[in-house]
């Protein structure tokens, strides 16, 4: 096989791989069109080019849209780690429990696999048993980074059920997927007071994420029943203790979401913005939170000599 014979069975392989995995958008693909993703690094075949994507998502605690065999059904995670067991070590006559030597996120590194907690709506993770493949979806400030891979086994670490997955085998960067959302960072202290009506409580709640069209809030359990999709809301946020603002925002979703620290619920709210004003003061916040979080994952970068996405 000549050098024109092998590089045409190498391109002809990556749109096998795009057409598995992205099946409404391969017969945009064609062996050009590959050779010049690859080039721009807008389709992603090495594991060192989509690890930083993925220590970005673990170290930043990012959510991860999740579908399974190319059904437009979207399930929620976050990149979870591998901890190994706790070691016995004989110290004095006597067996003890101490942890390795890891550091955390460090089996990425490896580019084997995928470590995920369980998806929700939980269904998925019933599904995904079945599923010959799955699509990863993580975003960033410009672009949505979708990442095929293959579901492997339910596994326990340190007694957490979780998913493992394959070490994604091929990427495509896809700009324009939805408007920006700035993850509001925990050194920023904005809250959010939902005004109450005539027979719900007013609510103080943690801003998760804000973009110019609308935002995601923590809520507790109980406080679910207080939100109806389609409703109008009053929202105020307070920046530093001082009121920054007051838009009113309806109702998008009420979801059940995996954490690090156990389930969250997020309340989604599409803001309406009546005057230029208004609109100009969230874009004005949006770009407050999202210079303080990219602050914060270059000291986060730094800290951990990686290279995370912004």
């Amino acid at each position: 096989m000549n050098d024109d014979e092998q590089k045409k069975a190498f391109l002809q392989n990556i749109l096998k791989k795009l057409a598995l995995f992205f099946p409404n958008q391969s017969p945009n693909y064609t062996l050009q069109s590959v050779e010049e993703g690859l080039d721009a690094r807008e389709i992603l075949i090495k594991g060192e080019d989509i690890l930083p994507s993925l220590q970005t998502a673990f170290f930043d605690d990012k959510i991860v849209e999740v579908e399974l065999n190319g059904i437009p059904r979207v399930y929620f995670s976050r990149i979870h780690d591998h901890t190994p067991d706790l070691e016995e070590v004989e110290e004095e006559g006597e067996i003890v429990l101490k942890e390795p030597d890891y550091k955390g996120g460090d089996y990425l590194k490896e580019m084997t696999r995928v470590i995920s907690l369980p998806l929700e709506p939980g269904m998925g993770n019933m599904h995904i048993r079945n599923s010959e493949k799955v699509l990863l979806r993580l975003f960033t400030s410009k672009y949505a980074l979708e990442l095929g891979a293959y579901f492997e086994e339910l596994i326990l670490v340190r007694e957490l059920p979780v998913l493992r997955l394959s070490y994604p085998v091929i990427g495509r960067m896809v700009p324009g997927v939805r408007a920006f959302r700035a993850k509001v960072p925990n050194t920023l202290n904005l809250l959010v007071i939902i005004a109450g009506k005539t027979t719900t409580p007013e609510m103080y709640c943690k801003a998760v994420e804000v973009s110019a069209d609308g935002m995601s809030f923590l809520i507790k359990k109980d406080e679910q029943q207080y939100f109806s999709n389609g409703e109008s809301r009053s929202l105020q946020f307070i920046l530093d203790e001082i009121s920054y603002s007051t838009v009113t925002g309806i109702v998008r979703h009420v979801s059940k979401i995996r954490g690090k620290g156990g389930t969250e619920f997020r309340c989604g709210v599409e803001f309406e913005l009546t005057t230029r004003a208004l609109a100009a003061s969230i874009e004005t916040l949006v770009a407050t939170i999202q210079r303080t979080h990219l602050q914060e994952l270059t000291l986060k970068s730094e800290e951990l000599g990686i290279d995370l996405t912004r």
